[in-house]
């Protein structure tokens, strides 16, 4: 921090606040439970603040606006999604807005904001999880500005409580620099180049199949989504285990998400002896971290529907996800016998820093530092804005490793305004490298450089945001997408 410059909280007002759409097209379809998407549209938050002090600041946010995730109900369309999602990000607006006249530290806004953001939209017909989104651009966009009027990095800004929440006890004593990917393995991801029919095969110098991600990235840390089938599921992780056991000689590790598609415990346990009574079979079952979310949203934090969970747990971890929509949710789900929670920047900063005070506090407790944990998982992070700001909170956590796989389904940086790309590639060259006359993300023996993150001024990155090429939400329109 500069000479002179306080180290408590301050207080801000929010001056403005103002958003546009963009477009981003995939270069293989993205698969994930019932969804299959090849263009998104993608929002980004601008708003400015004042400080106590009189300094102005401007800072960003973004994130796609993805089908089938936030509301996994059949029965709403791909534009009655993106509708939902967007009407959630209007209610934070002007909740924030109408708060923000009056100087508040920035917990102190979400404190007051997010209840009321989450009434406002429940009273639309919105769950929790989609309201939790909409404030969501607020807080990263006002974290951000925060950072920029102390001119300090997200890191620096938790280590000195500037938000106005002690968050420096929850802080390693260094941010991480380095981040490993946990490559995600959807249900109808082909695991070798044979499985590609040949009219769908790609000829654009980047990996198609998993057998090809593991070479080309040095992958060593993988996700498996099941589906509730045993033979189905237990035909595939018999599969990837052969595969991991084979292709990564130094070992590897893996997550199984349930993505909410188990009605019965039971049958979860049975694909997981399945499994260990085949080839390879006891090896991936020795890797496997934890499972995640196997049970639905609706059901998995009753306790009859929950019952088996503290049992399972003691084989493997289970965590929840979706579950995660309530500020009392996590602590629900510990009674349960769930050992931990996801941090994802799309269900709220706060929400993450709160989880994991809790879980610093079950840890000394327990004086088992592996008892409890906060893993991250986040699909499609593209860049610049929603991969770095992840990135940050990531490193700031100290979690080792994150579910990440936009550079598998996307085309590098090609879905940014020229500009943005090149200023990124500029600003963070240890993250993105040239390759084929374009940009692409930079993983390296399977991992992130996040150095030029964690140093960044502000929340994540250090390069210019094109706003101003995008198209101004009051003049965007579903119909637009190509």
């Amino acid at each position: 921090m500069k000479k002179g410059q306080t180290r408590a909280a301050t207080r801000i007002r929010l001056l403005r606040c103002d958003a546009a759409v963009s477009e981003v097209r995939t270069r293989i379809p993205f698969r994930y439970g019932k969804a299959c998407l090849t263009v998104s549209p993608t929002l980004v938050v601008r708003v400015e603040i004042e400080s106590e002090n009189g300094g102005t600041a401007v800072g960003f946010a973004s994130d796609c606006l993805p089908p089938g995730w936030f509301d996994k109900n059949p029965a709403r369309t791909y534009r009655e999604n993106v509708d939902d999602q967007l009407t959630a990000y209007r209610k934070a607006r002007e909740i924030y807005l109408l708060l923000g006249g009056q100087a508040r530290t920035a917990h102190e806004l979400w404190e007051e904001a997010y209840p009321r953001i989450l009434e406002e939209t429940f009273a639309s017909g919105l769950n929790a999880l989609t309201a939790s989104f909409g404030s969501s651009f607020l807080e990263r966009a006002l974290i951000d500005a925060l950072c920029r009027v102390h001119e300090v990095s997200f890191f620096q800004a938790l280590k000195h409580n500037l938000l106005g929440m002690e968050t420096a006890p929850l802080l390693p004593k260094e941010p991480l620099k380095v981040v490993a990917c946990r490559h995600t393995i959807g249900l109808g991801d082909p695991l070798t180049i044979g499985e590609i029919p040949k009219e769908e095969r790609l000829d654009d110098g980047l990996p198609q199949a998993l057998e090809e991600d593991i070479e080309f990235y040095g992958l060593r840390n993988f996700k498996v989504k099941v589906a509730g089938n045993l033979e189905h599921d237990a035909e595939r992780l018999i599969r990837m285990a052969a595969l991991f056991s084979q292709r990564c000689p130094d070992g590897y590790r893996v997550s199984l998400d349930g993505n909410e598609q188990y009605k019965d415990l039971d049958d979860l346990r049975k694909l997981l002896a399945t499994v260990r009574e085949q080839p390879y079979g006891q090896e991936f079952f020795d890797n496997i971290l934890f499972i995640e979310q196997p049970l639905s949203r609706e059901v998995a934090l009753l306790p009859e529907a929950a019952s088996g969970i503290s049992e399972l747990s003691k084989e493997k971890p289970v965590i929840i996800d979706e579950s995660d929509e309530q500020l009392d949710s996590f602590e629900r789900a510990l009674e349960l016998g769930y050992r931990g929670t996801s941090h994802k920047n799309c269900k709220g900063i706060f929400r993450s820093l709160r989880n994991r005070a809790k879980i610093l506090q079950l840890q000394e407790e327990s004086g088992d530092a592996t008892a409890y944990f906060q893993t991250a998982e986040d699909l499609v992070n593209l860049p610049v804005l929603p991969l770095q700001q992840d990135l940050a909170t990531i490193c700031a956590l100290g979690i080792t490793h994150a579910e990440r796989n936009g550079h598998h389904f996307f085309r590098g940086l090609d879905h940014l305004p020229k500009a943005e790309a090149e200023a990124a590639w500029k600003n963070h060259g240890d993250l993105y490298e040239e390759r084929q006359d374009a940009l692409f993300l930079r993983v390296v023996d399977g991992a992130i450089l996040c150095e030029s993150i964690v140093d960044a001024i502000g929340y994540g990155y250090s390069s210019e945001i094109a706003f101003d090429e995008r198209t101004p939400l009051d003049k965007w329109d579903f119909d637009q997408l190509g």
